[in-house]
């Protein structure tokens, strides 16, 4: 594992597509933000040994080259938008869902684009964004959006608040985000989730109901609003499932973030549904938190 990857960097995947550079991008603005370092990974895809020997024609030199490539053009593009940026360049041999998996263990943040040109694509997300957002040890941001406008801006962030370990992490993850980039957090609390379906509720309940979520969500935000008391704060009541109420506000957002389980029935999915669901249709970046 590269020695340049520590707690404080953001650790973003260079693979020459246009997504990618946008990200890489992204993930500058938000490293200069956050004081800490970027390095942008490059991978040589490894190459099959006896398909090699067999042909007796040795790419992968040619393929460490074209990934530098790739990374010196990925570091130009930061570095003009970050002249100060502390930014690393680090090439490897290997598979790269597998390379930033490594990578995650220690880092900041994992950042990947949401390629959706894959050969190997997975429904909408390519095979690379959401493994590495299923296995990740780290948050992951899947970076989603507009390729020619990628660096923050002054709209609020999203978060999913649902009283989970992993939603726990991701309401931390959105306050401190949201202190670095100067911008409001918007609290969605939808709390139609598959086991309240199951009630049937007299006239009045759902009022009530109502009332001791939005005090529940108060709960959850309390201790995160005294830590960045200069954060604004929007709390959102939503009676949804959780993907469609997020998926909402998301246009009005800059970023969404989500816990990667909780509490619902699919828990035994890698990560939960309401996190599938926004990495394969948010139309913004997406980071997803794990339990710490």
């Amino acid at each position: 594992m590269s020695r340049l990857v520590d707690r404080q960097s953001i650790v973003v995947g260079i693979d020459g597509t246009p997504t990618a550079l946008a990200a890489a991008r992204w993930a500058g603005a938000v490293a200069n933000r956050l004081h800490g370092p970027l390095v942008l990974l490059g991978v040589a895809p490894a190459l099959d040994y006896q398909l090699t020997s067999s042909t007796g024609i040795n790419l992968l030199p040619e393929l460490r080259a074209a990934a530098k490539n790739k990374l010196d053009e990925a570091f130009e593009a930061v570095r003009a938008d970050q002249p100060r940026l502390e930014i690393h360049q680090q090439l490897e041999d290997g598979m790269p869902a597998r390379k930033l998996i490594e990578h995650s263990a220690v880092a900041r943040m994992v950042v990947v684009a949401a390629n959706f040109g894959d050969r190997l694509a997975t429904l909408l997300l390519g095979s690379t964004a959401l493994t590495v957002a299923n296995k990740a040890a780290c948050p992951v941001t899947v970076w989603r959006g507009e390729t020619g406008r990628p660096l923050p801006d002054g709209r609020p962030v999203l978060v999913g608040v649902d009283g989970s370990p992993a939603g726990t992490a991701a309401v931390g993850e959105a306050f401190e985000l949201a202190a670095a980039l100067n911008v409001e957090v918007i609290a969605l609390h939808a709390w139609n989730d598959p086991d309240l379906l199951q009630w049937t509720p007299v006239p009045d309940a759902w009022e009530t109901l109502a009332q001791r979520e939005e005090e529940l969500l108060s709960e959850r935000l309390a201790g995160w609003s005294e830590k960045y008391p200069d954060v604004t704060v929007t709390k959102v009541i939503r009676k949804n499932a959780p993907a469609p109420a997020l998926l909402e506000f998301a246009e009005s957002t800059q970023l969404v973030l989500t816990g990667s389980r909780g509490h619902n029935r699919f828990t035994g999915l890698l990560v939960g549904s309401t996190s599938q669901n926004l990495l394969h249709h948010a139309p913004n970046p997406v980071v997803i938190c794990r339990e710490h």
